[in-house]
């Protein structure tokens, strides 16, 4: 077999070529060279091989996308249902739901509103769809689903109420299958925690009235504990609703029964009142006598914690000084002694000195274990960063180590948190390193993680090597960021062109956020891509990241990002945006009336012919647009623009035979392709005489518009006396009429008759065309 490498050696000897050694950064910019004029992509470099023959690197590989466990089946039926097409088997449906649920169980995460909408189609899709001889969904693992929507996100929807619903009926319908109608309370504690979580405490309290009355207890106040909890969770639902009217009616319901008013109740009531600065109440509800077998003053220590900050907004130090008397006359326990420190630092401005000196009288008085400890500098340092004083919070950690108090995971998140505030990022980092040595449970290091990582990306000097250090770690450890700290990281991946790093965190993060939380990224997207500072290849990079990972980017913003590219002069980008829309799998999704407006405006002002049949056809194929007069304008100025002026006069006879009939835009339109078209002035002159039979009144851009189109054919007399009836029409003229020689003609005509309308042209400036005659810089505006 005769040699390949032979011949083309020899071939490029002969042809004086030598031997090229193909160089990465040579090739590289020959490869963008010739891509310039392309529609580009997210391009990924070439694979090149060694002088061995042995690739330099292998291709990285993106991540794929990250869902919860069961997620993506579940995600798969909503699409289908919306598609009505065929939804996945039941069985792995079904499989999908209990996995789901097991895993956030698991975790401890909470159900966002994405994912619980998938969730329950999937749920009502099950029940609906059972046949005898089908498993189903038993129980323990509807209890457990029941158990799981207890954690509320903070931008809950009723879906979650609705669920919770659902859950505790066919657990109660599974319990009379299986003959078991007792212990009611366990299914119908998480349905009362949902419904007073989410504004539904009226429905609450009803529940709980028909399946646990509130009978009258015994002389001693004793009631069966999971009926206090459930009285208890409604009262406190009322407190967060702010509905102080059903709150009293609930309580004194209870009190005629005899209920004792103990310190679960306490806390509700006082903690209401005080939320609302009602100081009667507020002292009224804290001095009532609580059932208490030691004490009248028990108090929890969150309880005087919440009583402190109440008397130092309300100006009650006095009350103060006589509730933290009372306090320590009766061996308090060492939460209150927490909240005494922050009371004399806080609300009576001690120093740090006098903190000091009453923590010696808290190591002396106490017994065993019952001194200072983390958590008590903990609180301080807390309270130091509600006064926004890092340097304050700097001298209780250093008090709590002379006392040989020794920071725990909780004090470095919080000198993480004030130091990113400061701006000491190298004493963030010091805390992080700290933090690593340290037990961490529940994931409580991930907020202050979170603000370092947001501290570092807004930093004046980016420290980039740090922020990868920091996000790979948490990735190795398959824990989650807000969706403020993707935000900040997406900024700095798109301004850096690190597009891999971009794809890899939106792949591992996005799906884990809500709607709310997703357009917060999506924000950055268009910012980035809209902005004059980025450049357009850029841009079109940044869209192609968005465009699949971020789906439910809506039409008008699409539509933004379209005409973005036709102001940049790059048509063949906008029309692949518009194609990702009609192609689209989601109805609304799809362009709309407006959008082929848009665009076919866009391709007027690029005047690209092969874009222009491109969109054209998809027009015609779409049978949920009815064209209207906008639609019929945007058509015509797009193929007057392409320089077929008689496919846009076809346009208009549809106007005209159309109910709603043309518009002033409609006659600037045509006026202008009856300039482009071969005597199209004999159309222009008819149209005109139309208008003045009918008594139209004439508007100064159609009047403007006419004059060009007579100029445009060489008609210098005829376009002179219509232009002087509006002189400032010079413009419109001088531009429209063909050929430098009768452009002077008009310039020494106007001089003559206009002087003063010509100078105020003159100011506009003039530049030469590509064909070599002088235009004025008078831009046409492409409007519908």
């Amino acid at each position: 077999m005769r040699s390949q490498l032979t011949r083309s050696v020899f071939r490029r000897l002969l042809s004086n070529e030598g031997l090229l050694f193909r160089c990465p950064t040579r090739a590289s910019i020959h490869y963008r060279t010739r891509q310039r004029n392309a529609l580009p992509s997210v391009v990924r470099a070439p694979t090149r091989r060694t002088l061995f023959g042995f690739s330099s690197k292998p291709a990285r590989e993106t991540k794929e996308a990250q869902l919860d466990p069961g997620l993506a089946t579940m995600v798969q039926l909503s699409v289908r249902q919306r598609l009505q097409a065929q939804p996945p088997p039941r069985e792995q449906l079904l499989k999908a739901w209990i996995t789901f649920f097991e895993y956030k169980n698991t975790s401890k995460e909470v159900v966002n509103n994405v994912q619980l909408g998938h969730a329950l189609r999937t749920y009502k899709y099950l029940q609906s769809t059972r046949q005898d001889g089908e498993s189903n969904l038993n129980l323990p693992q509807m209890r457990k689903a029941a158990t799981v929507l207890r954690k509320i996100p903070k931008d809950h929807s009723p879906a979650h109420a609705e669920f919770a619903r659902l859950l505790y009926e066919d657990c109660l319908l599974e319990r009379g299958r299986a003959g078991n109608l007792s212990d009611s309370t366990k299914d119908l504690y998480p349905l009362v925690v949902v419904l007073t979580k989410t504004g539904n405490s009226s429905e609450a309290r009803d529940l709980v009235t028909s399946q646990q009355p509130p009978a009258k207890v015994d002389p001693d106040g004793l009631a069966d504990a999971n009926t206090r909890r459930l009285w208890y969770q409604v009262l406190s639902g009322f407190a967060e609703e702010d509905n102080e009217l059903e709150l009293l009616r609930t309580w004194e319901t209870l009190e005629e029964l005899g209920w004792p008013y103990k310190f679960e109740f306490q806390r509700i009531m006082v903690t209401f009142y005080a939320s609302k600065n009602n100081i009667e109440a507020t002292k009224k509800w804290y001095e009532k006598p609580t059932k208490s077998s030691q004490s009248r003053f028990h108090p929890f220590g969150g309880l005087i914690q919440t009583l402190l900050r109440f008397c130092v907004r309300n100006n009650e130090l006095e009350w103060c000084k006589t509730i933290f008397r009372d306090l320590l006359a009766n061996e308090p326990p060492k939460e209150i002694w927490d909240v005494v420190l922050q009371w004399a630092a806080g609300a009576l401005g001690k120093g740090v000195e006098d903190v000091e000196k009453m923590m010696e009288i808290m190591i002396r008085r106490s017994l065993g274990d019952a001194g200072p400890d983390a958590e008590t500098i903990n609180e301080l340092v807390e309270l130091a960063m509600s006064l926004n004083d890092s340097y304050l919070a700097e001298r209780y950690i250093a008090l709590g180590q002379k006392f040989g108090i020794r920071p725990n995971a909780k004090t470095y998140c919080l000198q993480m948190i004030y130091r990113s505030g400061a701006k000491d990022l190298r004493g963030a980092q010091a805390a992080y390193e700290e933090l690593q040595a340290e037990e961490v449970l529940d994931n409580e290091d991930l907020p202050a993680i979170n603000t370092y990582i947001r501290a570092l990306c807004s930093a004046k000097v980016l420290n980039y090597e740090r922020i990868i250090s920091i996000t790979t770690d948490l990735s190795e450890r398959q824990k989650r960021l807000e969706a403020g700290t993707t935000c900040a990281l997406s900024k700095i991946y798109l301004s850096r062109a690190e597009d891999n790093e971009l794809i890899d965190l939106l792949q591992s993060e996005s799906y884990h956020y809500t709607y709310n939380e997703r357009a917060l990224i999506r924000e950055v997207f268009m910012e980035f891509c809209l902005s004059p500072e980025t450049d357009t290849i850029r841009s079109w990079t940044a869209y192609t990241i968005l465009h699949p990972l971020l789906d439910e980017t809506t039409v008008a913003q699409r539509t933004v990002l379209m005409k973005n590219f036709f102001s940049r002069g790059r048509c063949d980008m906008a029309s692949y945006v518009f194609g990702h829309m009609r192609a689209h799998n989601m109805p609304d999704r799809r362009p709309v009336l407006d959008t082929y407006v848009q665009c076919f405006l866009g391709i007027a002002s690029c005047a690209d012919r092969e874009a222009l049949d491109m969109v054209h056809n998809m027009l015609k194929m779409d049978s949920n647009i009815e064209p209207t007069t906008a639609l019929y304008n945007s058509l015509m100025l797009a193929y007057t623009a392409c320089e077929d002026a008689d496919r846009a006069l076809g346009f208009w006879d549809d106007i005209t035979n159309s109910r709603e009939g043309p518009s002033y835009q409609s006659l600037e339109i045509v006026f202008w392709a009856c300039s482009r078209k071969h005597f199209g002035d004999v159309r222009a002159r008819e149209i005109w005489s139309k208008m003045r039979r009918m008594e139209i009144e004439v508007t100064g851009k159609v009047f403007s518009a006419y004059v060009g189109s007579l100029a445009g054919h060489g008609k210098l007399d005829e376009a002179k006396g219509v232009c002087e009836q509006v002189p400032k029409e010079l413009g419109t003229f001088y531009n429209a009429i063909p050929g430098q020689n009768r452009k002077d003609l008009v310039e020494e005509w106007a001089k003559d008759n206009y002087p003063d309308a010509w100078k105020e042209l003159e100011k506009l400036g003039r530049y030469e065309h590509e064909e070599g005659h002088m235009l004025f810089n008078m831009k046409r505006e492409f409007k519908a």
